[in-house]
């Protein structure tokens, strides 16, 4: 359940007290988010909230990812002045055969045989 409230405190040692509007939900993984600014209005605060819901509703599309070349290429570009490089090198070549070149990092787990 989504709410729009105000905070208010006060900091110890001033006779004021402070407000910020914000909003107050769930996330997906069922933890709290709670979301206060100074600067925002009570329209601020909404406008925030309903960005977040229908974020939250509609999830983005996944892209690709890298292929499994690429992330060699990469590892080898990194350590590049590793000792046992040829020996990355032989077993990498031999990763690559097996899983392809074109094949995404996410589609290679443990279950994959």
């Amino acid at each position: 359940m989504a709410k729009v409230r105000q905070r208010t405190w006060m900091v110890p040692g001033q006779r004021t007290k402070r407000k910020a509007w914000g909003f107050v939900t769930v996330g997906e993984d069922g933890k709290q988010i709670r979301v206060f600014r100074s600067d925002w209005s009570k329209e601020d605060a909404e406008k925030a909230l309903a960005e977040r819901i229908l974020e939250i509703e509609q999830p983005k599309p996944k892209t690709a990812g890298i292929t499994f070349a690429e992330a060699i290429e990469r590892y080898l570009a990194a350590k590049a002045r590793k000792r046992t490089l040829t020996e990355d090198e032989r077993i990498l070549g031999h990763l690559k055969a097996y899983f392809g070149k074109d094949t995404t990092l996410a589609e290679i787990t443990a279950g994959r045989t």
